[in-house]
C-alpha cells in the first residue's frame, strides 16, 4: 500500500527552514573568518541532510542541487578548493533557490524552479578544484554480489549510551525489539521507504537505534536497502509486522526480542535470533555518543489549540482576582473567624499556582527573537556588497522572548530600518575615512525586555538625518507648506521621514530612496499598539527605538475612572501621567489643548461620549490627564481618577455589540464587573497631531479656521468624502439580501449588530460605472434622522480635518438633481475632493422610492 507523502511535507519543510539557517549562518561566518575547519563540517553537514531529506521526499531537482552543493564543501574541506567572494555568493544564490523550491512545494510547482545554469556554476566550481588531478577511484562495493535469495543485514552493535538506554526500557518493563527490514532490491527511492518504515514505528513507540547510521540510510547511492531498528514499545510482535507490512516494496521483515540475558550478544555484535542471515563484510561504525539527541522528545501542537488553552488561563486569572475580592470582603465582615485565614491561604496557594500556570501557557506563546534575527546578517551583508560599503552587522539580545504572533508582524518594520541604516545611514569606506572614521561602519540591532514591554533599536555609526534636506524634501513632495515648516520643531521635522513620500536619497536605489519604506514601519507600529522614536546627531549616527507590548492576548493596563465607569488604557500606550492647572489649558483652532513643558498636547474628553458624568473634572481646579501615544502621535485623555494597574485578558466584545468606536475590548474586574478598553489607536489616529509643536509658534495658526471631519472614500477614480459626525461605522461588505422592487440605488438589505438596515450603492445614485467588488470594498454606515444606512464605496481611504471656509462651490451640472448631491469641494495639492450631501441624497432616494410607488399604483388601476 503507498504512503501519503503529504503527511510527511510540514516535518521536511521545517526540516529545510533549520538546514537552511544554519548554512546562512555558517556561510556568513566562512566569509569573515576564513577556512576554519568546524565550519565547513557543518556546512557540509548540514548540505548533506538537505540532499537526504530532499532525496526521501522523491525532490530529485532539489537533491541534485544540494549534492552539487555537498560536493563544493567537500573539495574546500579536502582542501581543493580556496574559499572567495564568489564561492560565497555561488552558495548564497544556491540557499536563494532552495528557499524557492520551498515556495513551489507550497505552491504545487515545483517544475517551474530551473536550476541548471546554477548546477553547471556549481559543477564547474567542483571542475576547477580537481582539474589536472587523478580521476577519483570509483566506489567498489567491499561486499561480492549474493544470490537473489540471500539478504546481508548491518552488523548491530550497541555502543554505551545505547546499551544504557536499553536497560531503562527493561527497568520500565518495555519490549525491546530488533527489527530487521529488508527492501526489494529493484525497489525505486529506498531511502523513502526506510523514512515511511521509520515514522511508522515512531507511532508504536521509540526508536534508539538504527543500523545502518541515519546518515546512509538518507543517502540513496550508499543505503543497499536492508536495515535494522531497535525499537521501544508497549505492542506486540504482530502489531509492529502489520506497522511496516503496510509499507510497499517490503521483501521481509524479521523480528528479534532483546532482553536482559541476550543483552550482552548483541552489544558483542551477534545476531540473536536471525540465524539465516550472514554478517555483512563491511560493517559501518556504530552511531556516535552524541546520537542522545535525537531521542529528545518534541510535540507539534495547533496553534489554535494553545490559544484555547491560554483563553482558559486567563478565565482563571479572572476568577482568581474574584476570589481574592470576595475574600477581602469576607475578612471585613467577619474579622475573628479562624476559618478565613484558612481561605487566605488556600487562595494565596491558589493564586500561586495560577499566576505559574499562566506564566508556562505565555511561555508556548513565546518565542526568541532570534527566530526573527537570524534572516538578517545575510540581508545586511548583500546589502552591504551592493552599496559598495563595509559594515559590521551587531546582534544583541536575541535570547529576548517575544509573543509568536508579534515576531511575525514586526518582521518588515525592522527591515525597512536597516535598510534605511545601510543606505542613508552607513557612508562608504572612502568618505567615511575623509571624516575621520573607520571605513567599517557600525550597525546594532538590539532586543531587550524593559518592565512590560519589549524594545528594540536599529543603531548606525552613520551619517545621521539631515533634518534641513528632509524638510526641504517634505516641501517639494507638497506634504506641508513653507509657512508650516518655519513653525516646526527639530522633533517634528524628524518624524517627517515617516510621511509617505519623503525621502533624503539623492537616487533612486536598489535599496531605498522612493520613501515608501518609513511610511510602512509606521504603519505596522501602530497596527501594533506600539511607539516610535528617533534620536540622530549629524555625522554621528542615527537610533531608531520600537517600543512593543509583550504579548497581544493578556496585557498591563491603567485602570482609570471616566464619572462612574471603569476603563483600561493599555500600559504600553501610556506615556506619564500629570495634572494640569485651568491657566494651562487653551483652546487652539477649535482644539483644546494642555500646554506641557512649553509644548502643546492636543486634550480629548471621552466622557460625553461615553455617557459619563462631568461633575467631578469641572469642580476640580486641575485636571488630571493620561499622556497616551501610538508611534509618534501623542495626545491627552482627560479622566477623573486613577485606580491603578493591573493584568487584564482582553476579551472580544461579542457579535451583537459589534466594533464600537474608541473600544478595543472589555474585561472582567475583581468584583465581577466589566469594564471597557479603550482603544488608544483609534482616538491617536482621529484626535491626535504628530508630536506636538512650541505654543508659541501654534498661535500664529489662523485661529478663525472652522475644521470639520470627513471621512474620504473613492467611486471608481474620484474621491468622495462625508462628514464624519454622520458616519456610525466602517465594516467589510457583508451577505446583501436582494429585495423586490426596491428603489434604483437601493441593492438590498444586510444585517448591522443584528439589525437590518438598506444598503445603498452610491455609484447607481450618482450614476458611475457599476465595479466588481473587491477585498477593498467596504459599507460606511451613517446615520440620518436616527435610521441607519449603508453605503456601498469601492474604498475608504482616511479620515481627515478640513477648514470649512476652504470648500469651494459645486459647479453647474446639467442635471439639478447631481448638483444637489453635492455639499462642496476640497482642492489639495495632488487631488480633488468631492463632499457628498448625504440628506440631500437620502430626502431624493426617498421622493423617488414614494414617485416608483405612485406609477405602480397607477398602473395597476390601469
Amino acid at each position: 500500500m503507498e504512503m501519503d507523502m503529504s503527511v510527511y511535507l510540514g516535518a521536511f519543510l521545517d526540516e529545510v527552514d533549520e538546514q537552511l539557517q544554519i548554512l546562512e549562518e555558517e556561510v556568513l561566518v566562512l566569509e569573515q573568518d576564513g577556512e576554519n575547519q568546524e565550519t565547513i563540517q557543518k556546512i557540509f553537514r548540514a548540505a548533506h541532510t538537505l540532499k537526504g531529506s530532499s532525496a526521501a521526499m522523491g525532490m530529485t531537482t532539489m537533491k541534485e542541487l544540494t549534492h552539487k552543493v555537498e560536493n563544493v564543501f567537500d573539495a574546500i574541506r579536502n582542501q581543493q578548493l580556496k574559499v572567495n567572494t564568489q564561492i560565497i555568493n555561488l552558495i548564497f544564490d544556491s540557499i536563494d533557490t532552495i528557499k524557492l523550491f520551498k515556495e513551489a512545494i507550497l505552491e504545487g510547482t515545483v517544475d517551474s524552479v530551473d536550476v541548471s545554469q546554477l548546477i553547471e556554476k556549481l559543477e564547474a566550481c567542483k571542475n576547477s578544484a580537481t582539474a589536472g588531478e587523478p580521476t577519483a577511484k570509483t566506489d567498489v562495493k567491499q561486499e561480492e554480489k549474493t544470490s537473489s535469495d540471500e539478504i546481508i543485514f548491518p552488523e548491530v552493535i550497541f555502543d554505551e549510551y545505547q546499551k544504557d538506554m536499553v536497560e531503562k526500557a527493561f527497568e520500565m518493563k518495555m519490549n525491546v525489539i530488533a527489527v530487521y527490514v529488508a527492501l526489494n532490491p529493484n525497489a525505486m527511492l529506498k531511502s523513502v521507504r526506510a523514512f515511511l518504515i521509520n515514522n511508522n514505528l515512531k507511532e508504536i513507540g521509540e526508536i534508539l537505534a538504527s543500523f545502518p547510521s541515519t546518515e546512509v540510510i538518507e543517502d540513496e547511492e550508499k543505503f543497499e536497502g536492508s536495515l535494522v531498528y531497535i525499537v521501544v514499545t508497549d505492542s506486540k510482535n504482530h502489531e509492529v509486522l502489520s506497522t511496516i507490512n503496510s509499507i510497499s516494496d517490503i521483501k521481509s521483515v524479521h523480528l528479534s526480542e532483546i532482553k536482559p540475558e541476550n543483552l550482552e550478544s548483541f552489544t558483542k555484535g551477534k545476531k540473536v535470533g536471525i540465524v539465516e542471515q550472514k554478517p555483512p563484510q563491511a560493517p559501518p561504525p556504530a552511531p556516535k555518543k552524541d546520537a542522545k539527541l535525537k531521542v529528545q522528545q518534541t510535540v507539534r501542537v495547533d496553534v489554535e489549540r494553545l490559544e484555547y488553552l491560554l483563553n482558559l488561563v486567563g478565565e482563571l486569572v479572572i476568577s482568581q482576582t474574584r476570589l481574592k475580592d470576595v475574600g477581602n470582603r469576607l475578612s471585613e465582615r467577619y474579622p475573628n473567624e479562624s476559618i478565613i485565614e484558612d481561605f487566605h491561604e488556600v487562595d494565596n496557594q491558589l493564586g500561586q499556582i495560577v499566576s505559574e500556570l499562566h506564566e508556562g501557557m505565555m511561555k508556548t506563546r513565546m518565542l526568541p527573537i532570534e527566530q526573527l534575527f537570524n534572516r538578517f546578517p545575510r540581508m545586511v551583508r548583500d546589502l552591504a556588497q551592493t552599496a559598495g560599503k563595509e559594515v559590521n552587522f551587531i546582534i544583541e539580545g536575541k535570547e529576548t522572548e517575544l509573543d509568536r504572533n508579534l515576531i511575525d508582524e514586526i518582521g518588515d518594520p525592522i527591515i525597512h530600518l536597516l535598510r534605511n541604516a545601510l543606505d542613508h545611514g552607513i557612508e562608504s569606506p572612502a568618505e567615511r575615512e575623509k571624516k575621520g572614521k573607520s571605513p567599517q561602519g557600525t550597525v546594532i540591532l538590539k532586543a531587550a525586555h524593559k518592565e512590560n514591554h519589549i524594545v528594540i533599536t536599529i543603531s548606525d555609526d552613520g551619517n545621521g538625518i539631515d533634518t534641513e534636506k528632509l524638510k526641504q524634501s517634505a516641501i517639494k513632495k507638497q506634504q506641508i507648506t513653507p509657512a508650516e515648516a518655519e513653525r516646526m520643531s527639530e522633533k517634528d521635522i524628524l518624524f517627517l521621514i515617516f510621511k509617505s513620500g519623503v525621502s533624503t536619497a539623492a537616487k533612486v536605489t536598489e535599496i531605498s530612496g522612493r520613501g515608501v519604506g518609513m511610511d510602512i514601519v509606521r504603519t505596522h507600529i501602530e497596527k501594533l499598539n506600539g511607539l516610535i522614536d528617533i534620536e540622530t546627531k549629524q555625522g554621528e549616527g542615527t537610533t531608531f527605538t520600537i517600543k512593543l507590548p509583550l504579548t497581544l492576548a493578556i496585557i498591563r493596563s491603567l485602570l482609570v475612572k471616566l464619572g462612574d465607569k471603569q476603563f483600561a488604557v493599555p500600559l504600553v500606550n501610556v506615556q506619564e501621567i500629570i495634572r494640569l492647572g485651568k491657566h494651562e489649558i487653551k483652546t487652539i483652532q477649535n482644539q483644546e489643548v494642555g500646554i506641557v513643558r512649553d509644548q502643546v498636547l492636543p486634550l480629548v474628553r471621552l466622557h460625553k461620549r461615553f455617557n459619563a458624568s462631568e461633575d467631578q473634572i469641572n469642580k476640580s481646579k486641575r485636571l488630571l490627564v493620561v499622556i497616551v501615544g501610538l508611534a509618534e502621535k501623542r495626545i491627552g485623555l482627560v479622566i477623573d481618577q486613577t485606580l491603578g494597574n493591573q493584568e487584564i485578558v482582553i476579551k472580544p466584545l461579542g457579535k451583537y455589540m459589534g466594533s464600537p468606536k474608541y473600544i478595543a475590548g472589555a474585561t472582567i474586574m475583581g468584583d465581577g464587573k466589566v469594564a471597557l478598553i479603550l482603544d488608544v489607536a483609534s482616538i491617536v489616529l482621529e484626535e491626535g497631531v504628530k508630536d506636538s509643536i512650541p505654543y508659541n509658534q501654534s498661535l500664529a495658526t489662523n485661529q478663525h479656521e472652522k475644521v470639520i471631519g470627513v471621512t474620504s472614500f473613492y467611486l471608481g477614480e474620484e474621491e468622495y468624502g462625508i462628514e464624519i459626525d454622520k458616519v456610525k461605522d466602517i465594516i467589510t461588505v457583508p451577505s446583501i439580501s436582494p429585495i423586490i422592487n426596491s428603489p434604483y440605488s437601493i441593492i438590498g438589505m444586510s444585517n448591522f449588530r443584528g439589525k437590518l438596515i438598506s444598503v445603498m450603492d452610491l455609484r447607481k445614485r450618482l450614476g458611475l460605472p457599476i465595479q466588481p467588488l473587491t477585498r477593498k470594498s467596504r459599507i460606511i454606515i451613517v446615520e440620518i434622522n436616527n435610521e441607519l444606512l449603508g453605503l456601498l464605496v469601492d474604498r475608504v481611504t482616511q479620515v481627515l480635518k478640513v477648514d470649512e471656509n476652504k470648500m469651494e462651490e459645486a459647479p453647474n451640472y446639467e442635471s439639478l438633481v447631481e448638483q444637489e448631491y453635492i455639499q462642496g469641494m476640497y482642492h489639495f495639492d495632488d487631488r480633488l475632493m468631492i463632499l457628498l450631501n448625504i440628506n440631500r441624497i437620502i430626502e431624493i432616494d426617498t421622493l423617488l422610492q414614494l414617485n416608483q410607488k405612485i406609477n405602480s399604483e397607477q398602473e395597476a388601476v390601469r
